[in-house]
């Protein structure tokens, strides 16, 4: 059976915010992972030794094995209560602790899914995801774990459904709510009565507008000559729609067939695509991801590092080149290595295209870079906010010393980079037309982003 025992979220002190009830286990259930989750973090490693895992801790693995009392287990052997087990998985976003306990056969993916459904819904509420947004709105955020797991099962995960059921906090509700009037919170339409569930009725806008974010990710390994050893590109299609009445689109792509392993948005009608290759769909009111998709065949990377780096007793030295394969100009670019659990200091110098600084933003160095080096812990960081191919390629060297007789650092570096307007992939949107009961031509805007996911560099 597909379910997940419930949700626990978690402060910076590993303290119990909010969490979520647990009617087919004992009351100590949630209390038994909290203490888990606090002594595996106890338990890792330093965490400058390794660099964590996207929304992890350094050294404490993704999915935690509790041992648990279950009414469950007791039944098998007639008891009430016996001992069972039940694996933990958790997010961290902000510095908060978000936990899943999952006691049956499910796979982790599932409840890392709903994990990340729910704090897209949380953020679309409140904005940021902190403390003290969930504490001044601790109601709202109880309300929507309630509707968005009902018995384990996720049930009301559509964003437009759930505002109608449970309104977002306003200045103006916070004010009424202090004051004791409760009146006006009663929603104006019934839910769950729209023959659409995803869009509400009557929707009605001034301007009637879209647009369609693509953003690509690239994931890939270099060796030190910049050759690409495996990659793996992945993308996702993000919607904003602003129409009236219910409109019926037809969405095409130049080179639609690159996409692979597609996940869809509820509202696509999945025989259309399988047939023609388009999308065809009523979208949702607002913002929501269309879908998301892999990219098949290897991609190139369009930046280039040559690391050289020597290890030495106490410390070491190194060299670093950067270079740009890319027609356009990339943005935020950034160099990371863990120099070792007892790296202590590091000396750098930056050099590079040194051409006149002409109209840029303040704060810019000549070439229209701003250089940064810096020893985060014992992590190194070389950020430069831009980087054109015309210029001469920026270099970084220096040394770092450390307590450690022989220091050992990562064996690879990590690139992160964006390259705006401009997809890795050929992926276009070819057409967009509007069909249904609407006598308007909407306005399409689209938006492309590349960026650089966990890309590696191996010295």
């Amino acid at each position: 059976m597909t379910r997940i025992d419930g949700i626990i979220i978690l402060d910076t002190n590993g303290k119990p915010i909010i969490t979520s009830n647990f009617p087919s286990h004992p009351p100590s259930y949630s209390a038994i992972h909290i203490d888990a989750f606090n002594h595996a973090l106890k338990l890792r490693p330093d965490s400058g030794a390794g660099a964590a895992l996207p929304g992890g801790y350094a050294g404490v693995e993704p999915v935690i094995w509790v041992n648990t009392l279950s009414r469950t287990a007791g039944e098998s052997v007639g008891m009430g209560v016996g001992m069972g087990g039940a694996g933990l998985c958790h997010l961290e976003r902000e510095g908060l602790r978000f936990l899943v306990p999952i006691s049956h056969e499910v796979n982790p993916l599932f409840a890392f899914s709903f994990l990340e459904s729910f704090l897209e819904t949380l953020q679309d509420y409140l904005g940021e995801i902190t403390e003290a947004t969930l504490k001044d709105n601790f109601a709202i955020v109880y309300m929507l774990i309630e509707e968005m797991l009902d018995e384990g099962h996720p049930m009301t995960m559509e964003t437009n459904m759930l505002k109608e059921i449970v309104l977002p906090p306003t200045l103006m509700r916070k004010i009424l709510n202090a004051a004791g009037v409760s009146g006006l919170q009663a929603p104006t339409t019934a839910p769950f009565t729209a023959p659409i569930p995803w869009r509400r009725p009557g929707v009605r806008h001034s301007n009637n507008e879209i647009y369609f974010d693509i953003e690509e990710t690239l994931d890939a390994i270099m060796d030190r000559r910049g050759v690409v050893l495996s990659s793996q590109l992945w993308g996702r299609i993000n919607c904003n729609s602003r129409l009236s009445g219910n409109p019926d689109l037809l969405l095409s792509f130049t080179n639609g067939k690159l996409m692979e392993n597609c996940s869809f948005h509820p509202c696509i009608r999945y025989s259309k695509w399988e047939k023609d290759g388009v999308l065809s769909f009523i979208p949702p009111d607002g913002r929501f991801r269309l879908l998301e998709y892999q990219v098949a065949g290897s991609s190139q990377v369009p930046i280039s590092l040559r690391p050289r780096v020597k290890v030495e007793d106490y410390g070491g030295k190194f060299s670093l080149t950067l270079a740009s394969r890319s027609s356009r100009p990339l943005e935020d670019i950034t160099v990371t290595i863990c120099l070792g659990a007892g790296a202590t200091s590091v000396s750098a110098t930056a050099t590079g295209d040194k051409r006149p600084l002409g109209v840029a933003p303040a704060g810019l160095a000549p070439g229209g870079r701003k250089d940064e080096a810096a020893a985060l812990g014992n992590i190194l960081r070389w950020t430069i906010s831009s980087l054109l191919s015309t210029e001469r390629p920026p270099t970084l060297t220096g040394s770092w010393t450390s307590t450690e007789r022989e220091p050992v650092p990562d064996p690879a570096f990590n690139l992160g980079f964006a390259l705006q307007h401009q997809a890795f992939s050929s992926l276009r949107v070819d057409q967009l037309r509007v069909r249904g009961d609407v006598q308007y031509k909407p306005f399409k805007g689209v938006r492309v982003v590349g960026r650089g996911g966990r890309v590696e560099v191996r010295w």
